[in-house]
């Protein structure tokens, strides 16, 4: 029953990230998965949700940048 559960939240992550990245929306999540990949290391920290959150909004609307792939 766990193992059901966890593959249900699992697709229902990848679902909602799918939407996000549709609809230009930032998604936390994938940011923290590709930040420990590329650039996590000791004492760093990456942004919390909230600053993250403020960035992309900055990103996109005050300074114009482009947050889809083409």
């Amino acid at each position: 029953m766990r193992r059901k559960l966890r593959a249900m939240r699992k697709a229902m992550r990848k679902v909602s990230s799918v939407i996000k990245t549709i609809f230009g929306m930032p998604d936390y999540d994938r940011y923290l998965a590709h930040w420990y990949e590329t650039h996590g290391a000791p004492g760093i920290f990456p942004m919390t949700e909230r600053e993250y959150y403020l960035y992309a909004l900055t990103e996109r609307f005050e300074k114009g940048g482009v947050t889809r792939c083409c």
